[in-house]
């Protein structure tokens, strides 16, 4: 009796078996029609954020770039600036903060050199961001297809769906997210490095795969969880066996050793201490059970961004999330929609099953954002889900790939056969992304500038304390506030403190918010009101330089010199290269030999002149377009009868001022 031929199985219920039963052969594919396709996702990347590339500075570009001292120093000592910079915490040499536990050298050097190349320019750090994600189009399409080695077609449909989602937006319109984008091109690098070395076994792809993911953990730390995400995708594609698989992951564990040891010994241990409830709301529950359950409600927040991506902020912090116990309905559903995606992912594991892939992938590389395994700095951000996101994509599209019969064995000789091919799965894939594209654009626009993000976000997230700080400060600042009359100022103030007392009724523990409610009642030449502000800042945050500064300057004002001086002393210890505080300490000892002369004091008036000297020096070496040390080297040089030492300093002041295009 002859044997029963068994049944082929029908490619739309094969597609989700892409590896190890289906494995394309890439040679199969002409590299020109590899190259015509990754072409044509750059190209896409490009006009979709193409209109970002005269934006300004937003958000946290201010403290890695703009107002970031070691930043700026490139523009005059490159190779030391870069040096300082693998030796010190992120945000180092920014005015407010002492230390920001976030080690991420890669991508501040990158600051740097443009800074280098052309200072104070944000333009150029836009167009480098857009060449990056030209770039994430064109390298995740080529490792999607030779690492999933399946119909060319679904790598491109997911790279597509991916370039296009506009949760994105954060990422790529502000500056500073570009570690993000780091952090992935250096992660797909060393994924189809560990790739070819599982097909070669050539020693230099593993050493390459290792080094590659240990740049990207100098782009961004939570790169650390692709040391689980590259052997799991290797080994639900590759179809390799267990022991190539775990020599994967011993290279990865001892660059990541590596790169520990590094963080440790600049910064300390990864994490965050003391997370602010305004950043963070989860540290407002009251219980872990609380806790858990408001974080696993923000869990099923970003599936519903990635699903509709409308609307969208900048921000999410206190009070914008709720806090929510284990009875709320959202968190029931959220809670039972991951269990059932866990469960399919274990159940569909040893079948090496494509959506397994996509589930485990993403929790893989969400776990250290969704707070619950431990608390970060912030509830609920777009750009953390810049990676994850990238399994959603890739799940609509194998969805729409079984739904329209998409066969992973097909080959193409050209765009146009592809296409004729699986019309149906590139017209609705492209139908989605242009969607998802228009959306896209539209948001650009409000990541222009501070101005218009928050004026757009402060209607997304009215209740939110940071948001209503953020619109406050931006108003208030000296920018917004140059052209305008006595009149209009005071009124805007006067709108900025209902904002910021809004935002101090929502949490009062708030020092920002104190400290800028501080600005503007010193503005209004209101010194008791600002001295109560500002002292509640520093109670709130003693370590923050920018409040110590700011209420010495307030007691300054009040002729309170000797208080005056201790707080600009203590800003100068938390911040040495603080260029307000050093000039202002100057002026406290200047004030002091004024005194000291009047009273007939010459000896004493001298010695407070030089110590008034020395600091205004250190600002000119700090910021040598700082106007007023100069200002005040030359004032105080002639105090001293010494006018011939202070005229180098009045040379300066006038090249600096014909500079700036003053008379």
């Amino acid at each position: 009796m002859s044997k029963k031929k068994k049944k082929e199985s029908a490619p739309a219920e094969s597609i989700k078996q892409i590896a190890p039963k289906h494995k394309q052969d890439p040679s199969r594919i002409p590299p020109t029609l590899l190259r015509t396709l990754g072409i044509i996702l750059a190209a896409a990347a490009f006009l979709l954020y193409f209109n970002t590339r005269n934006h300004l500075y937003v958000l946290d570009d201010f403290s890695v770039i703009k107002e970031n001292t070691m930043t700026k120093k490139a523009a005059d000592d490159l190779g030391g600036t870069l040096k300082e910079i693998f030796s010190n915490d992120y945000r180092a040499q920014f005015d407010g903060d002492s230390q920001s536990y976030l080690y991420r050298p890669l991508s501040k050097a990158l600051f740097a050199i443009e800074w280098n190349l052309s200072p104070d320019n944000p333009s150029i750090h836009h167009w480098v961001n857009i060449l990056c994600y030209m770039l994430t189009g064109f390298l995740l399409f080529y490792v999607l297809f030779k690492v999933m080695r399946t119909n060319v077609v679904i790598p491109f449909a997911i790279t597509l769906l991916y370039l296009a989602h506009p949760i994105h937006t954060e990422v790529v319109a502000n500056i500073k997210s570009r570690d993000e984008m780091l952090s992935l091109i250096f992660a797909l690098l060393s994924l189809l490095a560990f790739a070819r070395w599982i097909d070669t076994q050539k020693m230099q792809q593993l050493i390459f795969g290792g080094a590659a993911y240990f740049l990207s953990m100098l782009s961004k730390e939570s790169s650390i969880t692709y040391v689980a995400a590259i052997p799991l995708t290797l080994w639900f594609f590759s179809g390799t066996n267990m022991k190539k698989i775990l020599t994967v992951g011993g290279a990865l564990a001892a660059f990541t050793v590596i790169y520990l040891l590094i963080h440790r010994s600049v910064i300390g241990d990864i994490g965050v201490d003391n997370i602010p409830v305004v950043d963070n709301s989860l540290m407002a529950t009251t219980n872990w059970g609380e806790q858990k359950a408001t974080a696993i409600w923000i869990m099923g927040k970003y599936l519903l961004l990635l699903l509709f991506p409308h609307p969208l902020s900048c921000d999410y912090s206190f009070n914008t999330i709720p806090i929510v116990g284990g009875a709320n309905s959202g968190v029931i559903f959220s809670l039972l929609l991951h269990i059932g995606m866990v469960v399919y992912a274990v159940m569909k594991i040893k079948e090496r099953d494509v959506f397994a892939w996509c589930i485990l992938f993403y929790f893989i590389t969400m776990s250290l954002a969704s707070n619950i395994l431990y608390l970060i700095g912030t509830n609920l951000a777009e750009r953390l889900v810049y990676v994850p996101s990238l399994a959603f994509t890739a799940a609509v599209i194998l969805i729409l790939a079984r739904l329209f019969k998409t066969n992973p064995d097909s080959s193409y000789g050209s765009f146009g056969a592809m296409f004729r091919q699986n019309k149906n799965l590139l017209l609705v894939t492209g139908g989605i992304a242009l969607v998802y594209g228009f959306k896209t654009v539209d948001r650009n626009k409000d990541w222009t500038t501070v101005t218009t993000l928050f004026d757009q976000d402060i209607q997304t997230v009215p209740n939110s304390a940071h948001m209503l700080y953020y619109h406050a400060n931006m108003t208030t600042n000296k920018d917004s506030l140059a052209l305008k009359t006595p009149q209009e100022k005071k009124m805007i103030q006067e709108e900025a403190l209902r904002k910021l007392s809004k935002a101090i009724e929502i949490w009062e523990q708030f020092p920002d918010a104190h400290n800028q409610v501080g600005k503007i009642w010193f503005d209004f030449k209101d010194y008791q009101k600002a001295a109560a502000s500002y002292k509640r800042a520093v109670e709130l945050n003693g370590t923050n330089a920018t409040y110590q500064n700011n209420y010495g300057t307030c007691l300054f004002s009040m002729g309170q010199y000797a208080e005056a001086e201790k707080f600009f002393k203590r800003a100068i210890e938390l911040n040495k290269v603080y260029n307000d505080a050093l000039c202002n300490l100057g002026s406290v000892y200047g004030t002091y030999g004024e005194a000291a002369m009047k009273a007939g004091k010459q000896q004493e008036a001298a010695d407070y002149f030089n110590k008034a000297i020395y600091y205004f020096q250190e600002t000119a070496k700090v910021d040598k377009d700082y106007e007023n040390a100069y200002v005040f080297l030359v004032a105080t040089y002639k105090n001293l009868g010494r006018d011939a030492e202070g005229a180098p300093y009045q040379k300066k002041l006038n090249e600096l001022r014909e500079r700036k295009g003053k008379k």
